[in-house]
C-alpha cells in the first residue's frame, strides 16, 4: 500500500512533506514556521503576527506586496498566512505546472524580506486589534478573555495581535532581531500536496532553501502547571442586544492519548443535525440561534470551549442547560446508535479529506511541525475502537466543575450574574445535575 505522505530533510534542517494526490488539478503549498505567540516576551506581545504581515511587505525580488500578490496570481495562487500560539503558516494553492515558481516565491518571502512600510502595516494591525474592543475600550473578544483566565501570567494568555502599547514598541530593529532569532531552516516545514513527485519537490526545495544557514534554536516557555480548586469567571459589560458567552475546560495537550476521544466528544456536542448542544439549546428550548464547541490543542495544554449568544433574560437558563448536557456525558453512556452515527460521520469526513489538498497539508505539514502526525488510516482504525465507556470516562476526566472557566460579554444583569456564580459554586456540579 502506498504511503499517505513522505518526509525528507535538507542538510540545513528544513523538513519537507510530500503528499501525492494525483487525482487533483491543483497543488497546495504551505510553509509552517515554528514561531507564534508563546515565543514572545510580554513587552513585545503581537510581534509574531506583526512579522507575518511584514513578510508580505516586499522582498528582494518583489518590491511591494502588490507585486508579490500578482506573482502568485500569475501561477494560479492567492497567498495568505495565519499566526497562532505556536506556528506561523504561509500558504497558497497554485497550478501544478508551476511548483518551482511557487516554492521560489515562498523562498523570496521567507529568506529575503525587506521590511518595507512598517508604519503603514502598524496602522493596519492597530485597526485589526481595535476589533477586539468596544467603544469604552474594554476587551470583548471571548477568546482573548478566556486565554487570560487560563494563563494570566504567561505568553499563552496574551492576544496574538498584541495591544496598542506593545504594537507601538515594535520597530524595524526589533522585527529584524525577532526574524533572525526564529526564522531558521530547522524551524521550517514545507508541505506540498497535489499531483507532484517527491523527488522533484525535494530537488526544487533544495535549490531554493538549501543554502539557508542554520542558527541556534531558542526554547519556548512551557505552559505553567496549574492546580484549580474552583471555577473562574470573567464578566465584561457591553451594550448589545445579546449576551455572548464561552464556557471552557482545560485539556492536557494534543500528545495526550485521549485526544481522539476528546475530538469525538466535541462532535457529539457540536457537529451536524444530531449534535446535543444544538438539539437541546436551539431545537428544544429555543434559547440560541447557534451554539458551537471547539478544541484548542497545543503541544502541552489546551481547552475545549463552547460558544453561544443569548438574550439577557435567557442567560441563566442557557448556562444551566449547558452544564446539564455535559453532566449527561459524564453520567450516562452514549447510546450505541448515536455513537455509531457520530463515528460514521467522522469517518466520512476523513474520507472526504482525501480530496482536499488543504486538509492534507494541515494533517501532514502542520502535523509534522506540531509533532502530531496521524495518518488517515490510524484515525479511522482508532475511531472505530472507541467505546461509550471510554468516552464517559474522558468526559469525567475533563468536564469537572472546579475546572470550569466562564467568560460573559454583553448586557448581563447583576441578578443573572449572581445566580450563575452561585451555580458555579455548587459542589460537584457536573455530577449532581441530571
Amino acid at each position: 500500500m502506498m504511503p499517505e505522505y513522505f518526509v525528507d530533510q535538507l542538510a540545513n534542517g528544513v523538513r519537507l512533506v510530500t503528499v501525492p494526490m494525483p487525482h487533483l488539478h491543483s497543488t497546495e503549498l504551505i510553509c509552517s514556521m515554528a514561531v507564534g505567540g508563546r515565543c514572545e516576551s510580554p513587552e513585545l506581545a503581537g510581534i509574531s503576527h506583526f512579522l507575518e504581515h511584514m513578510i508580505f511587505r516586499g522582498t528582494a525580488e518583489y518590491a511591494t506586496s502588490t507585486e508579490l500578490e500578482r506573482a502568485f496570481e500569475a501561477i494560479g495562487g492567492s497567498v495568505n498566512a495565519v499566526t497562532d500560539a505556536e506556528t506561523t503558516c504561509f500558504h497558497s494553492r497554485i497550478h501544478p505546472d508551476y511548483l518551482a515558481d511557487g516554492v521560489a516565491l515562498f523562498a523570496s518571502m521567507l529568506l529575503r524580506p525587506k521590511f518595507n512600510d512598517i508604519e503603514t502595516e502598524r496602522k493596519i494591525i492597530l485597526e485589526e486589534a481595535r476589533e477586539d474592543f468596544n467603544e469604552e475600550g474594554a476587551q470583548v473578544n471571548l477568546d482573548n478573555l478566556m486565554v487570560a483566565l487560563f494563563w494570566p501570567d504567561h505568553p499563552l494568555g496574551k492576544s496574538l495581535i498584541g495591544s496598542t502599547e506593545t504594537l507601538q514598541k515594535i520597530d524595524r530593529d526589533r522585527l529584524e532581531a525577532y526574524y533572525r532569532a526564529w526564522y531558521l531552516p530547522q524551524n521550517l516545514v514545507i508541505c506540498a500536496c497535489g499531483p507532484l513527485k517527491q523527488d522533484e519537490f525535494v530537488c526544487i526545495a533544495n535549490d531554493e532553501f538549501g543554502d539557508w544557514t542554520a542558527g541556534e534554536t531558542l526554547p519556548i516557555l512551557p505552559a505553567p502547571e496549574v492546580v484549580t480548586t474552583q471555577p473562574e469567571s470573567c464578566w465584561v459589560y457591553d451594550s448589545d442586544s445579546q449576551v455572548s458567552l464561552q464556557l471552557a475546560f482545560r485539556l492536557p495537550g494534543r500528545q495526550d492519548e485521549r485526544t481522539l476521544s476528546i475530538r469525538l466528544l466535541r462532535r457529539i456536542l457540536s457537529w451536524g443535525g444530531g449534535a446535543r448542544l444544538s438539539l437541546r439549546l436551539r431545537e428544544e428550548l429555543g434559547l440560541t440561534y447557534s451554539v458551537e464547541a471547539n478544541c484548542s490543542l497545543l503541544s502541552d495544554t489546551g481547552y475545549l470551549a463552547i460558544d453561544l449568544s443569548v438574550a439577557p433574560k435567557n442567560l441563566v437558563a442557557a448556562i444551566t442547560e449547558l452544564f446539564k448536557v455535559l453532566a449527561e456525558l459524564c453520567q450516562q453512556l452514549v447510546p450505541d446508535d448515536e455513537l455509531a452515527a457520530v463515528v460514521r460521520s467522522y469517518l466520512f469526513d476523513l474520507e472526504f479529506s482525501r480530496d482536499q489538498s488543504e486538509a492534507m497539508a494541515v494533517r501532514y505539514g502542520w502535523g509534522l511541525q506540531a509533532d502530531y502526525v496521524r495518518t488517515l488510516e490510524q484515525d479511522c482504525r482508532e475511531l472505530q475502537q472507541l467505546t461509550a465507556e471510554q468516552l464517559r470516562q474522558v468526559a469525567r476526566d475533563f468536564f469537572r466543575s472546579e475546572e470550569a472557566k466562564l467568560v460573559v460579554v454583553g448586557p448581563w444583569t447583576d441578578d443573572g450574574r449572581q445566580q450563575i456564580e452561585q451555580l458555579l459554586k455548587s459542589p460537584d456540579l457536573l455530577r449532581s445535575l441530571s
